[in-house]
């Protein structure tokens, strides 16, 4: 497929990255010089130097035969006229990144349909979904959403005092009865590797599920979680995200309080949010968290505009006793090194825009491949072919080649999630979710793959 990317920051350079590894024909504007050379050393792409919205620039990236363009600057009036320019030469997915609550959302005062935005993206709503999720499932290392937020992957280590502690994961697939959900992953004594239905769950095993959202109360119930609750959580940060995180949580947990360095934007805020306390101060001030009682908190989230405040003020929450903490990032290369120092959950807006760019676009196409943080695993959402191998007889069959060294976690048949069994048979048009060593990516693509 022939796509135009438009703005090379974070977002851009990391869709140019998996779009070229996919096999598509990229063409990437970028108005600065010396990004623009960066990134003709490091991909085989073309890169076509000038503003987003220059018709004669988008052109000669290649928009007269793009099936797609992805307008990620960080300008939302940009991104939208970029779409608008597209749609003028009959480019069929016209993408957008838009943050602008004006232009998103219910309370919308533009269509964005009608100026040439065929899909939006918005940064916000992503960060949202991600740190909620990390609310509401307790304990979690990592968590993955898939098609709309419909199926969930959740990490989780092992605690001797769990109740699926010495049962094998075929045992606790019949236990769990038509609320299934499957191991997709397994790491043992700093091994990983896909685990068989005979392993026996042991403390200290780091445990990768997979399985529908609306079995999240019966995944929790097996693993003894299910009284655990965020009651007092706390957010901090003078941003969009920061707002609108407060808004979500403050539907289900009893006590949300954002403490807002800027006593304009929480004036706002406090206006926007009946039901959350808002303060003005300083979360990297311990007189701060002192005077809020953030030591109390089940969750603490550091949703500013600045990475290291972020950080800081969790990693300070920490210090005074506070429960998970998280921090909003906006750099992504140093995300492993704030989790060293003690920051449970680091989350990267561009980072995870990217990877719901991509959800769309492979959606119903090739692959998307997520990699499994600390594991030598990807997960790939795959769509089967008309005529491919896999489809060829139930999974037990045509599976045999790649057992325990790749497993399908969830298909997709006709918008209805299955979490597969032996006997299931994948149809031509099912997307699936598999977990696979690295090496074996090329293989399961060619599995589900059509004769070309």
């Amino acid at each position: 497929m022939q796509i135009v990317i438009v703005g090379a920051g974070t977002v851009g350079f990391d869709l140019a990255v998996q779009l070229q590894r996919a096999g598509h024909d990229v063409g990437l504007v970028e108005k600065h010089t010396d990004r623009c050379a960066e990134i003709r050393d490091k991909l085989d792409i073309l890169v076509v130097e000038g503003p987003g919205s220059s018709p004669r620039a988008l052109i000669d990236a290649g928009l007269r035969e793009a099936q797609m363009v992805l307008a990620v600057t960080s300008v939302d009036e940009v991104n939208i006229l970029v779409c608008g320019l597209a749609a003028q030469f009959g480019v069929k997915t016209r993408i957008a990144r838009v943050r602008n609550p004006e232009f998103t959302g219910s309370r919308a005062r533009v269509n964005l349909t009608g100026l040439g935005v065929t899909r939006v993206i918005d940064p916000e709503r992503i960060i949202v979904r991600v740190i909620h999720n990390i609310a509401r499932i307790p304990d979690v290392v990592e968590v993955f959403s898939y098609h709309d937020d419909e199926i969930l992957i959740a990490r989780h280590v092992m605690k001797p005092e769990m109740p699926i502690i010495g049962k094998s994961l075929v045992q606790i697939l019949q236990e769990a009865g038509s609320d299934r959900f499957l191991s997709v992953a397994l790491r043992r004594d700093g091994e990983a590797r896909i685990p068989a239905g005979d392993d026996v769950i042991r403390p200290g095993d780091d445990v990768t599920t997979l399985f529908r959202a609306a079995t999240l109360p019966r995944y929790l119930e097996f693993l003894g979680l299910s009284g655990r609750k965020v009651r007092k959580a706390i957010v901090a940060g003078e941003s969009l995200t920061a707002v609108r995180l407060c808004a979500a949580l403050e539907e289900w947990v009893e006590d949300v309080l954002l403490i807002d360095p800027d006593a304009a934007h929480g004036q706002t805020a406090a206006e926007r949010l009946d039901g959350v306390e808002v303060i003005h101060g300083d979360a990297t001030d311990r007189a701060v968290l002192a005077e809020n009682n953030v030591g109390a908190a089940d969750l603490f989230v550091g949703a500013g505009r600045i990475t290291a405040d972020n950080v800081m003020g969790a990693l300070l929450a920490r210090s005074v006793g506070a429960g998970r903490v998280v921090a909003v990032s906006d750099e992504p290369s140093n995300n492993r090194l704030f989790r060293e120092l003690g920051v449970d959950h680091v989350v990267s807006p561009r980072r995870l825009m990217a990877q719901e760019i991509m959800d769309v676009i492979h959606r119903g196409r090739r692959s998307m491949e997520l990699h499994l943080r600390d594991m030598p695993l990807e997960s790939l959402l795959i769509r089967a072919d008309p005529g491919s191998r896999v489809t060829r007889g139930p999974l037990l069959k045509v599976w045999r080649p790649l057992r325990s060294r790749a497993i399908v976690g969830a298909v997709v048949h006709e918008g209805k999630t299955i979490i597969p069994r032996g006997d299931t048979h994948i149809a031509a048009g099912d997307d699936a979710i598999v977990i696979t060593e690295e090496r074996q990516v090329g293989k399961i693509q060619k599995l589900f793959g059509g004769k070309r």
